[in-house]
């Protein structure tokens, strides 16, 4: 503001100081067309008064005529004179000029004043500027600012509470989500240890299972083939016969007897390892095997066995299979005890990813407890459980409501 009323106090004192006298100043006529600037005019209202300094520092002219002489301090002089504009308030009393505006300052500036032919400073102009324009930009600037300020800080704050808003929601979703996590993680760890109990559990029993498979392996093999050569000892003739021909007809007395108990050890020798080999299931499809299990069964006992037993998909593991035949295998046997063989059936269905084997007969009374507690001291059935719960499968045997038992089998497949 400085710099534009230096410009415009330039324009109007330009034509004045052309060709002044640096001696004597202003002419009167110069002083007084100068002093009617400011009388009664917009640039009075503005200006409350204007001095003239020649290019030595001393006063020329001033629109009060009551200014004593004086002369410019150095340091002042020689910035105006290299072309700068001081400015400056000023709130002394200046007697003549016109009464501030209230809550104006007066901005005393000084200026250099070029002569229009040469572009020298001719002389130097000082002017004092009622501050009320002025005030009224920096006010005008203010509010400007403070509207931009608060405009921006209201987008601010909006982009604030999204953000804000935004990170919540995510952290509710990552809390949550960090819930359902722990969650999973306690119910993967509680499981976890039920299996590990389960294993444990069926580690032991499998222990015990073992030792009494050994037991009873060895009961029937005293029981049967050492009993027959315990009775094959007895019937041998005695060595000490009095000529060879006693002999040979002692050995032909006994050669028939000798021939059947052979073969009946033979015979209780084959049940035994056929129970014990593992079934050759290798290379049988799921439907096979259960074939093969109903088909030994039928030519170890003379029965027959009603099948249903659809095409089963891709074979299952070969430990579902091994599963699947000593489980028809041992229920079959166990229908052919205690009922005889009336009626038995096996059917066998997959539903998704699980093997389902039922093994039913007709017998006349019930052959085992309903949902027959398998851990009891029925080896057969405590060695079919141990075998579906290893594989990770199910198992329950129910009397039928029209008589004799049914096996329920469930085996997952996990191809």
């Amino acid at each position: 503001m400085a710099e534009t009323g230096a410009t415009y106090l330039e324009s109007l004192l330009a034509p004045f100081i052309d060709g002044v006298d640096p001696e004597t100043g202003l002419s009167p006529e110069s002083g007084e067309k100068i002093r009617n600037l400011l009388t009664d005019t917009k640039l009075g209202r503005r200006v409350a008064k204007i001095k003239l300094w020649s290019r030595d520092g001393r006063l020329i002219f001033s629109t009060n005529p009551s200014d004593p002489p004086s002369r410019l301090d150095e340091a002042d002089l020689r910035r105006v004179r290299d072309g700068q504009v001081i400015v400056d308030t000023n709130d002394d009393d200046h007697s003549g000029s016109a009464p501030s505006p209230p809550n104006s300052l007066l901005i005393e500036v000084y200026a250099p004043i070029y002569a229009p032919r040469t572009r020298e400073v001719a002389a130097i102009g000082e002017f004092y500027e009622y501050s009320e324009s002025l005030n009224q930009e920096i006010a005008s600037v203010r509010y400007t600012t403070w509207l931009l300020i608060l405009n921006v800080a209201l987008v601010i704050v909006v982009l604030l509470h999204v953000i804000v808003k935004r990170a919540s929601r995510m952290i509710a979703s990552q809390q949550a989500l960090l819930e359902t996590n722990l969650a999973r993680a306690a119910g993967l760890a509680k499981r976890n240890d039920v299996l590990r109990r389960r294993a444990d559990r069926e580690r032991r029993n499998a222990a015990l299972l073992n030792e009494n498979y050994l037991s009873n392996i060895g009961a029937d093999i005293h029981d049967g083939p050492i009993q027959i050569l315990s009775l094959m000892m007895l019937k041998l003739p005695d060595a000490d016969q009095p000529d060879e021909a006693s002999l040979r007809r002692a050995l032909a007395d006994t050669r028939g007897d000798l021939s059947s108990l052979i073969q009946q050890a033979l015979v209780e020798l084959r049940n035994l390892s056929a129970g014990l080999v593992l079934p050759e299931v290798e290379d049988l499809t799921t439907a096979g095997t259960i074939e093969l299990a109903i088909a030994r069964h039928e030519q170890q006992t003379g029965t027959r066995v009603k099948r249903d037993i659809p095409p089963l998909g891709p074979p299952a593991p070969t430990a579902v299979r091994v599963c699947c035949y000593r489980v028809v295998q041992e229920a079959l046997t166990n229908g052919y005890k205690h009922a005889g063989g009336r009626g038995q059936s096996v059917s066998a269905l997959v539903e998704g990813e699980t093997l389902t084997v039922v093994v039913e007969d007709e017998g006349l009374g019930p052959a085992v407890q309903p949902n027959a507690k398998l851990g009891g001291s029925r080896l057969g059935l405590r060695g079919m459980e141990t075998r579906v719960r290893a594989l990770r499968g199910s198992i329950s045997i129910n009397d039928r409501q029209e008589g004799g038992v049914r096996v329920v089998a469930r085996l997952p497949l996990n191809r």
